[in-house]
């Protein structure tokens, strides 16, 4: 059973009147425990919509969000509960940040969920170090931290809530290329401690290819298609029709085929490009 399924679901703003907006329409897509998903779309194809659906934040006008098999908007007294078990991060979540400390920021949902002090204690601290956060930066106020900072402030606020699943929109924008890899390293490396579901929603390819299981794309609010990153950027002609980019490496492996370089069709990391070019040029058997 997926961790994760919406069936069928669409999602209009401003219904019945002269503005509505169909955000999503028709869409089923399932997120499986333990899974990265990934999903790439062009503005305004209905990703933030998405996400806002995942964890009850919003209802669908119509279809269903299932977690564990059960609708999560059949019964609206559950839904605390289902943000809990569901962590969403929002695009710059550091302008969400708003206590004295880093430390009762990242403790504000436990203490939401009515947990004992020693086990906040324990949570802030764990999420803590799953983000890279040092033990003396608890005592700090959030303000006077830098930006990638305080991004790793709002991802352990969620992270202590020990969800299982997390959805991100735009984790990383805005961070250098250094700043990307620990924020997403780090979110590797806690659903391979923890199991969690991740879902990510990202303008960057390279992140796509990188870190993610499956991704999904989006056009014109519907589910265009889906697949493993080497399946999705292997249809570069229709993710540019899209108005979608494809990773760096993906164009480099079009240019060296182009020049007679025999790479595969479906190479999307660098590794796995360097890996073939080692092949190619008697370095690796």
């Amino acid at each position: 059973m997926a961790k994760l399924e919406l069936k069928n679901v669409s999602y209009s703003y401003s219904p019945g009147t002269p503005f509505e907006k169909k955000a999503l329409q028709n869409v089923s897509l399932t997120v499986e425990a333990g899974s990265i998903t990934g999903i790439i779309g062009h503005t305004g194809s209905g990703k933030s919509t998405l996400v806002r659906l995942m964890n009850g934040l919003i209802s669908p006008s119509s279809g269903t969000v299932l977690l564990d098999g059960v609708d999560i908007n059949a019964d609206k007294k559950s839904l605390a509960s289902v943000m809990c078990r569901v962590g969403l991060v929002m695009q710059y979540p550091e302008y969400q940040l708003f206590d004295e400390t880093v430390e009762k920021d990242i403790s504000y949902g436990p203490k939401n969920m009515k947990l004992s002090d020693d086990e906040i204690a324990l949570r802030v601290r764990e999420a803590a170090a799953f983000t890279g956060i040092p033990e003396d930066m608890l005592s700090r106020s959030p303000f006077d931290l830098s930006g990638g900072q305080k991004r790793r402030v709002a991802i352990a606020g969620i992270l202590a809530m020990r969800p299982e699943v997390i959805v991100l929109d735009e984790p990383a924008a805005g961070l250098d290329p250094m700043g990307r890899k620990e924020i997403l390293g780090g979110l590797v490396n806690y659903r391979d401690r923890t199991g969690c579901a991740i879902v990510i929603v990202s303008h960057n390819m390279e992140d796509m290819a990188n870190y993610c299981d499956k991704i999904i794309v989006l056009k014109e609010s519907r589910e265009a298609f889906e697949g493993t990153p080497k399946e999705v950027f292997a249809r570069r002609a229709e993710l540019e029709e899209n108005g979608l980019d494809v990773p760096d490496t993906v164009k480099l492996a079009d240019e060296l085929r182009a020049r007679g370089v025999p790479v595969s069709g479906d190479v999307c990391t660098p590794d796995a490009l360097a890996s073939e070019l080692a092949v190619l040029l008697g370095y690796k058997k």
